[in-house]
Parts: structure tokens; sequence; C-alpha cells
């Protein structure tokens, strides 16, 4: 700045050196957003793992174990009933022992969840993207992040260590990228929840008509209406199988050329515009 005249001695120049701002922002505080940790964005069920782990443990711990997932530390991530394991690569020879445990569920519970997702309009397409409700994943996962517990074969006596964020972050990957995992983490299927939909369409239907019933005018959510592929009929068919269904049907080989091209001309006519 003009006219300002720097301290110095010798040949160093002490220049914003001791003084002290408060800062709010990382462009205020000369840190590109690029350079500032992030949170990982993981779909709603993931980030219950996930949240669970690092609202357990301390920035610190949290830091490393990002690093160690990132750097490939996790070796197995692995579901099971009633929550995950992991192994990951540590300080020591042999990999740490991690487990997840998910807080226990009667068979009544589970079965509670379903019914109120059978209830629920497109809860098996929902269910195949990983969108569930909030309710059903305080039965299928947790209600809030102390009731998941982890387990550590490593020396850290903290409730979650750095080897646990780990294989926290990588099972909601595993979440994220494959929902059906909540099904086998409570010993069922997403498979068999479809099966257990159709078989209660049946009950569902029952209810809503019953006397009293208020759904008997009002109804329930309608699922939404299916999207087919649209592809070109003619184009996209074998034109061999045309030629002989119309050979079924003609006395000659001209009947049989001009039946082809009157459906490719009708075919055109109809998906025209």
């Amino acid at each position: 700045m003009a006219g300002k005249v720097r301290p110095s001695e010798d040949n160093v120049i002490y220049a914003n050196f001791g003084a002290r701002r408060r800062v709010f922002s990382p462009e205020e505080a000369g840190t590109s957003q690029a350079s500032v940790t992030r949170t990982p964005s993981y779909s709603p069920a993931a980030m219950r793992v996930f949240n669970a782990a690092v609202r357990q443990t301390d920035p610190g711990r949290t830091k490393r174990g990002h690093q160690y997932a990132a750097n490939g530390h996790v070796l197995e991530t692995t579901p099971r009933s009633g929550g995950i394991d992991g192994l990951v690569a540590g300080s020591q020879n042999d990999p740490f022992a991690v487990a997840i445990q998910l807080p226990g569920r009667t068979a009544a519970d589970i079965q509670g969840a379903l019914d109120v997702m059978a209830r629920r309009a497109n809860s098996v397409a929902r269910a195949r993207t990983g969108d569930f409700d909030d309710d059903v994943l305080d039965i299928l996962l947790a209600p809030d992040p102390a009731s998941i517990r982890f387990l550590c074969t490593c020396p850290d006596a903290s409730d979650v260590c750095k080897h646990a964020v780990a294989v926290a972050e990588k099972a909601a990957e595993l979440i994220d990228a494959t929902p059906d995992v909540i099904f086998s983490m409570r010993n069922l299927s997403l498979n068999t929840f479809e099966q257990g939909v159709r078989n209660r369409a049946a009950t569902v239907a029952r209810e809503n008509s019953e006397e009293g019933s208020k759904y008997f005018w009002a109804g329930r959510e309608m699922p939404d209406l299916p999207y087919p592929k649209v592809a070109p009929m003619i184009e996209d068919s074998d034109i061999d199988m045309l030629h002989r269904a119309m050979q079924s049907v003609s006395f000659t080989n001209i009947d049989q050329l001009r039946a082809v091209a009157d459906i490719e001309d009708l075919y055109e006519e109809l998906t025209r515009g």
C-alpha cells in the first residue's frame, strides 16, 4: 500500500504477521473450497450409517478414517444379520476387524415395517432405489446414531476409532449403491419383500372396502404410471418373421409382399408425428 512502510530488519520484511482477524469463509482464509473436507453425499439410509460413526467420535478420527477409506485400507465390507463387518489394514501385520452392530429387532418389528411399506404407493420401486421413509429406517436401521454400536480389535479405547469410521464410510457407499443390503442386514431380501407386498394386496383391498374405512371414498395414494420403453416396432423386429406370418395367409408371393407393404404403410401412418 502506498505510503506505508513495513517494518524490516536486514533483508527480512515483516508483513501481515501478528495481526489477527476473524474469518467467516474459506475464501477469507485464503483457502479454496476444494481443499475443505466435505461430508459425502449418500442416500438417507446410507447417511444413517455414516453419521452414526462420525457423530460418536472426534474430527481427528473422522479425518483419519476418511483417509483410510480413500487410500484403500478397507479390505472387506460384508453385510450380515444385524450389521456389517469389515477388515481394515492398520499399523500392525494383521488387519483390524470392525463390526457395525445395528440395534436388535424382533420378527414382529420387522414385519411391522414391511406392512407399513406394503401399504404405501410405489413401495417396491422406491425400495429398489433406496428410497425409504424415516419411520421405516428407524426400524430397519436405527432411529439415532447412538443406537448403532461400533467394535474394533485395535488398541484405541474410543467408542468409534478411525478404522470404524473407514468401514462406516465404505458401508455407506455399499448401501448407497446396493440398497437391498438394508434387507439383508435383517435376514430379508428385496424379492421376499416384493412377494410379501403382492400377498398383502388382497388384505389391503379388503381394508379399503370395509364399512367405515377412511379409504372407502378417498382411496389410497395411487402408484406411479408405468413408463414403458418406446421403440420402433418395424425397425426393431425381425422382418423375416413378418413375411413368414403373411405367407401363411397369402395365396401367392405377390400377395405376401403386398400384405407386408400394407402393414408397413399402416405402421408409418399410425406412428407419424
